[in-house]
Protein backbone atom coordinates (compact mmCIF):
# COMPACT_ATOMS: atom_id res chain seq x y z
CA UNK A 1 0.00 0.00 0.00
CA UNK A 2 2.78 2.44 0.90
CA UNK A 3 5.70 2.51 -1.45
CA UNK A 4 9.16 1.93 0.04
CA UNK A 5 7.79 1.39 3.55
CA UNK A 6 9.99 -1.68 3.96
CA UNK A 7 13.08 0.50 3.53
CA UNK A 8 12.35 2.65 6.58
CA UNK A 9 14.94 2.02 9.27
CA UNK A 10 14.47 3.95 12.52
CA UNK A 11 17.95 2.97 13.68
CA UNK A 12 19.53 4.74 10.69
CA UNK A 13 18.78 8.23 12.02
CA UNK A 14 19.65 10.07 15.20
CA UNK A 15 17.32 10.95 18.03
CA UNK A 16 16.25 14.58 17.61
CA UNK A 17 17.73 17.25 19.85
CA UNK A 18 15.48 19.84 21.45
CA UNK A 19 13.95 22.13 18.86
CA UNK A 20 13.27 25.84 18.75
CA UNK A 21 10.10 26.96 16.97
CA UNK A 22 11.11 30.32 15.53
CA UNK A 23 8.44 32.74 14.33
CA UNK A 24 9.23 34.29 10.92
CA UNK A 25 6.21 36.52 10.39
CA UNK A 26 2.47 36.73 9.92
CA UNK A 27 -0.09 37.18 7.17
CA UNK A 28 -3.07 39.37 8.07
CA UNK A 29 -6.05 39.71 5.74
CA UNK A 30 -8.56 37.24 7.20
CA UNK A 31 -11.25 38.92 9.30
CA UNK A 32 -12.45 35.81 11.13
CA UNK A 33 -11.44 32.23 11.81
CA UNK A 34 -9.09 30.44 9.41
CA UNK A 35 -10.12 26.82 8.91
CA UNK A 36 -7.49 25.40 6.58
CA UNK A 37 -4.14 26.04 4.89
CA UNK A 38 -2.35 24.46 1.95
CA UNK A 39 1.14 25.05 0.51
CA UNK A 40 1.60 25.00 -3.24
CA UNK A 41 3.16 21.74 -4.48
CA UNK A 42 5.13 23.62 -7.13
CA UNK A 43 6.12 26.93 -5.48
CA UNK A 44 7.40 26.73 -1.91
CA UNK A 45 6.66 30.42 -1.22
CA UNK A 46 2.99 30.18 -2.18
CA UNK A 47 0.32 29.43 0.44
CA UNK A 48 -3.48 29.22 0.21
CA UNK A 49 -5.87 29.76 3.12
CA UNK A 50 -9.64 29.59 3.70
CA UNK A 51 -11.93 30.50 6.55
CA UNK A 52 -15.15 32.01 7.79
CA UNK A 53 -15.03 34.94 5.37
CA UNK A 54 -13.45 33.55 2.20
CA UNK A 55 -9.84 32.78 1.43
CA UNK A 56 -6.57 33.99 -0.07
CA UNK A 57 -3.61 32.85 -2.14
CA UNK A 58 -0.40 34.35 -0.77
CA UNK A 59 3.04 34.95 -2.26
CA UNK A 60 5.44 35.01 0.71
CA UNK A 61 8.77 36.77 0.97
CA UNK A 62 10.80 37.22 4.19
CA UNK A 63 7.91 36.19 6.43
CA UNK A 64 5.29 38.49 4.94
CA UNK A 65 3.13 38.87 1.85
CA UNK A 66 5.19 39.98 -1.16
CA UNK A 67 2.10 41.51 -2.79
CA UNK A 68 -1.63 41.80 -2.24
CA UNK A 69 -3.02 38.28 -1.85
CA UNK A 70 -5.50 36.85 -4.34
CA UNK A 71 -8.98 36.80 -2.79
CA UNK A 72 -11.11 33.63 -2.91
CA UNK A 73 -14.75 34.65 -2.61
CA UNK A 74 -17.14 32.73 -0.39
CA UNK A 75 -18.34 32.23 3.17
CA UNK A 76 -17.48 29.35 5.47
CA UNK A 77 -14.85 27.83 3.23
CA UNK A 78 -13.82 24.81 5.30
CA UNK A 79 -11.05 23.09 3.30
CA UNK A 80 -8.54 23.88 0.58
CA UNK A 81 -6.00 21.96 -1.48
CA UNK A 82 -3.95 22.52 -4.62
CA UNK A 83 -4.18 20.74 -7.92
CA UNK A 84 -0.78 19.03 -8.44
CA UNK A 85 0.10 21.27 -11.41
CA UNK A 86 -0.09 24.33 -9.12
CA UNK A 87 -2.34 26.50 -11.30
CA UNK A 88 -5.60 25.82 -9.48
CA UNK A 89 -6.83 25.54 -5.91
CA UNK A 90 -9.90 23.64 -4.75
CA UNK A 91 -12.09 24.86 -1.91
CA UNK A 92 -14.75 22.97 0.04
CA UNK A 93 -17.58 24.91 1.65
CA UNK A 94 -20.09 24.54 4.48
CA UNK A 95 -22.74 24.43 1.75
CA UNK A 96 -21.32 21.17 0.43
CA UNK A 97 -19.72 22.61 -2.70
CA UNK A 98 -16.25 22.03 -4.13
CA UNK A 99 -15.06 24.95 -6.22
CA UNK A 100 -12.11 24.78 -8.63
CA UNK A 101 -10.47 28.22 -8.83
CA UNK A 102 -7.59 29.81 -10.68
CA UNK A 103 -4.79 30.49 -8.19
CA UNK A 104 -3.70 33.55 -10.17
CA UNK A 105 -6.92 35.56 -9.77
CA UNK A 106 -9.39 33.43 -7.77
CA UNK A 107 -11.80 33.00 -10.66
CA UNK A 108 -14.16 30.02 -10.33
CA UNK A 109 -13.59 27.46 -13.09
CA UNK A 110 -16.13 24.83 -12.00
CA UNK A 111 -18.34 23.96 -9.03
CA UNK A 112 -19.00 20.38 -7.89
CA UNK A 113 -21.88 19.40 -5.62
CA UNK A 114 -20.54 17.08 -2.94
CA UNK A 115 -23.55 17.37 -0.63
CA UNK A 116 -26.83 19.24 -0.24
CA UNK A 117 -26.87 18.79 3.55
CA UNK A 118 -23.33 18.64 4.93
CA UNK A 119 -20.06 20.56 4.94
CA UNK A 120 -17.01 19.52 2.97
CA UNK A 121 -14.47 18.56 5.63
CA UNK A 122 -11.86 16.78 3.52
CA UNK A 123 -10.03 17.45 0.24
CA UNK A 124 -7.04 15.36 -0.87
CA UNK A 125 -5.59 14.95 -4.35
CA UNK A 126 -5.02 11.27 -5.14
CA UNK A 127 -3.14 11.56 -8.43
CA UNK A 128 -1.46 14.02 -10.76
CA UNK A 129 -4.11 13.15 -13.35
CA UNK A 130 -6.91 14.90 -11.45
CA UNK A 131 -8.38 12.27 -9.11
CA UNK A 132 -9.69 13.93 -5.94
CA UNK A 133 -10.91 12.50 -2.63
CA UNK A 134 -13.52 14.58 -0.81
CA UNK A 135 -15.27 14.07 2.50
CA UNK A 136 -18.77 15.42 3.15
CA UNK A 137 -21.07 14.32 5.96
CA UNK A 138 -20.73 10.58 6.45
CA UNK A 139 -19.35 9.95 2.96
CA UNK A 140 -16.01 9.90 1.19
CA UNK A 141 -16.09 10.53 -2.55
CA UNK A 142 -13.85 10.25 -5.59
CA UNK A 143 -14.03 12.95 -8.23
CA UNK A 144 -12.52 13.01 -11.72
CA UNK A 145 -11.69 16.69 -12.04
CA UNK A 146 -11.03 16.47 -15.75
CA UNK A 147 -14.66 15.46 -16.28
CA UNK A 148 -16.05 17.29 -13.23
CA UNK A 149 -17.72 13.98 -12.31
CA UNK A 150 -18.07 11.98 -9.11
CA UNK A 151 -16.91 8.48 -9.97
CA UNK A 152 -17.26 6.68 -6.63
CA UNK A 153 -18.66 7.14 -3.13
CA UNK A 154 -18.56 5.19 0.12
CA UNK A 155 -20.77 5.80 3.16
CA UNK A 156 -19.43 5.33 6.67
CA UNK A 157 -21.58 3.35 9.06
CA UNK A 158 -21.23 4.23 12.73
CA UNK A 159 -19.13 1.93 14.86
CA UNK A 160 -20.88 -0.13 17.49
CA UNK A 161 -20.61 1.76 20.78
CA UNK A 162 -19.09 4.67 18.88
CA UNK A 163 -19.47 8.31 19.89
CA UNK A 164 -22.74 10.00 18.84
CA UNK A 165 -21.37 13.41 17.94
CA UNK A 166 -23.72 16.23 18.97
CA UNK A 167 -25.82 13.88 21.08
CA UNK A 168 -28.97 11.95 20.12
CA UNK A 169 -31.09 15.10 19.80
CA UNK A 170 -28.85 16.79 17.23
CA UNK A 171 -27.71 13.53 15.61
CA UNK A 172 -30.68 11.15 15.99
CA UNK A 173 -29.38 8.78 13.31
CA UNK A 174 -26.00 8.53 15.04
CA UNK A 175 -24.10 9.32 11.84
CA UNK A 176 -20.33 9.13 11.71
CA UNK A 177 -19.23 12.43 10.18
CA UNK A 178 -15.88 12.86 8.47
CA UNK A 179 -13.67 15.54 10.06
CA UNK A 180 -10.30 15.00 8.36
CA UNK A 181 -8.68 13.21 5.42
CA UNK A 182 -5.09 12.22 4.67
CA UNK A 183 -3.68 10.39 1.65
CA UNK A 184 -0.45 8.78 0.52
CA UNK A 185 -0.18 6.42 -2.42
CA UNK A 186 -3.04 3.91 -2.21
CA UNK A 187 -3.70 4.74 1.44
CA UNK A 188 -6.57 7.07 2.32
CA UNK A 189 -7.31 7.73 5.97
CA UNK A 190 -10.33 9.41 7.58
CA UNK A 191 -10.94 10.69 11.11
CA UNK A 192 -14.61 10.35 12.07
CA UNK A 193 -16.94 11.83 14.66
CA UNK A 194 -17.77 8.39 16.09
CA UNK A 195 -14.18 8.17 17.34
CA UNK A 196 -12.90 5.78 14.70
CA UNK A 197 -10.10 6.21 12.20
CA UNK A 198 -10.80 4.42 8.91
CA UNK A 199 -8.04 3.29 6.54
CA UNK A 200 -9.25 2.89 2.96
CA UNK A 201 -7.86 1.92 -0.42
CA UNK A 202 -7.79 5.27 -2.20
CA UNK A 203 -8.53 3.70 -5.58
CA UNK A 204 -11.50 1.52 -4.59
CA UNK A 205 -12.67 3.21 -1.36
CA UNK A 206 -12.78 -0.23 0.24
CA UNK A 207 -12.20 -0.26 4.01
CA UNK A 208 -8.91 -1.89 5.01
CA UNK A 209 -8.89 -1.24 8.76
CA UNK A 210 -10.97 0.44 11.47
CA UNK A 211 -9.08 1.86 14.46
CA UNK A 212 -11.38 2.42 17.43
CA UNK A 213 -8.96 3.54 20.15
CA UNK A 214 -10.41 7.05 20.34
CA UNK A 215 -13.95 5.66 20.33
CA UNK A 216 -13.11 3.41 23.27
CA UNK A 217 -12.08 6.54 25.15
CA UNK A 218 -15.42 8.17 24.34
CA UNK A 219 -14.17 10.97 22.13
CA UNK A 220 -14.41 11.94 18.43
CA UNK A 221 -11.34 11.69 16.21
CA UNK A 222 -10.64 15.17 14.82
CA UNK A 223 -7.40 14.83 12.89
CA UNK A 224 -5.30 12.34 10.98
CA UNK A 225 -1.94 12.44 9.15
CA UNK A 226 0.13 9.91 7.18
CA UNK A 227 3.90 10.15 7.12
CA UNK A 228 5.28 10.87 3.62
CA UNK A 229 8.40 8.76 4.21
CA UNK A 230 7.76 6.27 7.04
CA UNK A 231 5.04 3.64 7.63
CA UNK A 232 3.45 5.83 10.32
CA UNK A 233 -0.03 7.19 10.91
CA UNK A 234 -1.01 9.77 13.53
CA UNK A 235 -4.47 10.57 14.86
CA UNK A 236 -5.85 13.08 17.37
CA UNK A 237 -9.03 13.51 19.37
CA UNK A 238 -11.29 15.76 21.42
CA UNK A 239 -9.57 14.94 24.70
CA UNK A 240 -6.16 16.10 23.50
CA UNK A 241 -4.67 12.67 22.82
CA UNK A 242 -2.30 12.21 19.88
CA UNK A 243 -1.71 8.58 18.90
CA UNK A 244 1.06 7.19 16.68
CA UNK A 245 0.42 3.99 14.71
CA UNK A 246 2.68 1.64 12.75
CA UNK A 247 0.84 0.98 9.49
CA UNK A 248 2.45 -2.47 9.29
CA UNK A 249 1.09 -3.47 12.73
CA UNK A 250 -2.22 -1.71 13.17
CA UNK A 251 -3.62 -4.70 15.05
CA UNK A 252 -1.10 -4.04 17.86
CA UNK A 253 -2.71 -0.69 18.70
CA UNK A 254 -0.95 2.68 18.97
CA UNK A 255 2.80 2.56 19.52
CA UNK A 256 3.06 5.95 21.29
CA UNK A 257 0.91 8.71 22.74
CA UNK A 258 1.27 12.42 23.48
CA UNK A 259 -1.23 14.72 25.16
CA UNK A 260 -2.45 18.28 24.79
CA UNK A 261 -4.66 19.91 27.41
CA UNK A 262 -7.63 20.19 25.06
CA UNK A 263 -8.91 19.14 21.62
CA UNK A 264 -6.23 18.65 18.95
CA UNK A 265 -7.59 20.00 15.67
CA UNK A 266 -4.62 19.52 13.37
CA UNK A 267 -1.41 17.54 12.99
CA UNK A 268 1.20 17.04 10.31
CA UNK A 269 4.44 15.14 9.80
CA UNK A 270 7.49 17.31 9.25
CA UNK A 271 11.10 16.74 8.09
CA UNK A 272 13.63 16.38 10.90
CA UNK A 273 16.19 18.98 11.90
CA UNK A 274 19.82 18.56 12.88
CA UNK A 275 20.01 15.05 11.41
CA UNK A 276 16.98 13.83 13.32
CA UNK A 277 14.20 11.58 12.10
CA UNK A 278 10.84 12.85 10.91
CA UNK A 279 8.85 14.91 13.41
CA UNK A 280 5.15 15.32 14.19
CA UNK A 281 3.69 18.80 14.71
CA UNK A 282 0.37 19.24 16.55
CA UNK A 283 -1.91 22.11 17.53
CA UNK A 284 -5.33 22.66 18.98
CA UNK A 285 -7.65 24.33 21.46
CA UNK A 286 -5.01 24.68 24.20
CA UNK A 287 -3.25 27.36 22.09
CA UNK A 288 -0.04 25.34 21.96
CA UNK A 289 2.00 24.38 18.91
CA UNK A 290 4.07 21.30 19.75
CA UNK A 291 6.81 19.36 17.96
CA UNK A 292 7.20 15.65 18.82
CA UNK A 293 9.84 13.08 17.92
CA UNK A 294 8.45 9.95 16.24
CA UNK A 295 11.16 7.37 17.03
CA UNK A 296 10.20 6.40 20.57
CA UNK A 297 7.47 7.96 22.71
CA UNK A 298 6.25 11.10 20.90
CA UNK A 299 8.19 13.17 23.42
CA UNK A 300 7.69 16.91 23.03
CA UNK A 301 10.87 18.51 21.68
CA UNK A 302 9.61 22.05 21.13
CA UNK A 303 6.61 24.17 22.03
CA UNK A 304 5.22 27.62 21.19
CA UNK A 305 2.33 29.52 22.74
CA UNK A 306 -0.13 31.27 20.39
CA UNK A 307 -2.98 33.72 20.94
CA UNK A 308 -5.97 31.66 19.77
CA UNK A 309 -7.02 28.08 19.09
CA UNK A 310 -5.00 26.39 16.37
CA UNK A 311 -7.33 24.93 13.76
CA UNK A 312 -4.77 24.17 11.05
CA UNK A 313 -1.05 23.36 10.88
CA UNK A 314 0.70 22.74 7.55
CA UNK A 315 4.34 22.13 6.63
CA UNK A 316 5.92 23.63 3.50
CA UNK A 317 7.02 21.09 0.85
CA UNK A 318 10.71 22.07 0.84
CA UNK A 319 12.70 20.40 3.59
CA UNK A 320 15.97 22.35 3.74
CA UNK A 321 14.72 24.12 6.86
CA UNK A 322 11.28 22.90 7.97
CA UNK A 323 8.77 25.73 7.64
CA UNK A 324 5.25 25.79 9.04
CA UNK A 325 2.10 27.84 8.65
CA UNK A 326 -0.50 27.86 11.43
CA UNK A 327 -3.85 29.59 11.86
CA UNK A 328 -7.17 29.36 13.65
CA UNK A 329 -9.15 31.65 15.90
CA UNK A 330 -12.02 31.24 18.32
CA UNK A 331 -14.80 33.29 16.79
CA UNK A 332 -15.00 35.22 20.07
CA UNK A 333 -14.41 38.87 20.88
CA UNK A 334 -10.68 38.26 21.24
CA UNK A 335 -9.47 36.08 18.39
CA UNK A 336 -6.34 36.07 16.24
CA UNK A 337 -7.31 35.57 12.60
CA UNK A 338 -3.80 36.00 11.23
CA UNK A 339 -1.62 33.24 9.77
CA UNK A 340 1.67 32.65 11.58
CA UNK A 341 4.80 31.53 9.75
CA UNK A 342 7.50 29.53 11.57
CA UNK A 343 10.65 27.54 10.99
CA UNK A 344 12.21 24.81 13.09
CA UNK A 345 15.84 24.71 14.13
CA UNK A 346 17.94 22.58 16.43
CA UNK A 347 18.59 24.08 19.84
CA UNK A 348 22.18 25.38 19.52
CA UNK A 349 22.71 25.36 23.29
CA UNK A 350 21.90 21.67 23.52
CA UNK A 351 24.15 20.78 20.59
CA UNK A 352 27.01 22.78 22.15
CA UNK A 353 26.39 21.12 25.51
CA UNK A 354 26.70 17.66 23.98
CA UNK A 355 29.96 18.66 22.29
CA UNK A 356 31.48 19.83 25.59
CA UNK A 357 30.41 16.91 27.68
CA UNK A 358 27.13 18.46 28.88
CA UNK A 359 28.57 21.57 30.54
CA UNK A 360 25.88 23.75 29.04
CA UNK A 361 22.49 23.86 30.72
CA UNK A 362 19.90 21.94 28.71
CA UNK A 363 16.19 22.49 28.47
CA UNK A 364 13.86 19.60 27.85
CA UNK A 365 11.34 21.77 26.03
CA UNK A 366 12.08 25.04 24.29
CA UNK A 367 9.17 27.50 24.51
CA UNK A 368 8.77 30.62 22.42
CA UNK A 369 6.03 33.02 23.57
CA UNK A 370 4.50 34.88 20.66
CA UNK A 371 1.80 36.86 22.35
Amino acid sequence: MLQNSAQCAPCAVTSPSNITIRKEGRLASHKDRVFDLSWSPTTSTCLASVGQCGGFVWSIESGTSAKDPVFLAGTELMRICWHPHGAHVLTGSAEGEICIRAASDGAAMATLGASTEDEVYGLEMLSNEGLLAAGAGNTVQQWDLNRATRVAQATFSSAQDGVIFGGPNRNPEGKAYLFSLAARGHALCAALSDGTVRLLDSQTLQTIAVLDEHAQRGTPAFGVAISPTLPLLASADGQGAVLLWDLRRLDKGPIAQANHDDTVHSLTFCPGVGGSAELLVTGGADKRLRVHETQTSLATKGSARVLSELLCVKVAPDGAMPRLATAGGSGGLISDASISLWHLEANDEEVKGEATGGAEKRKRITTVDCG
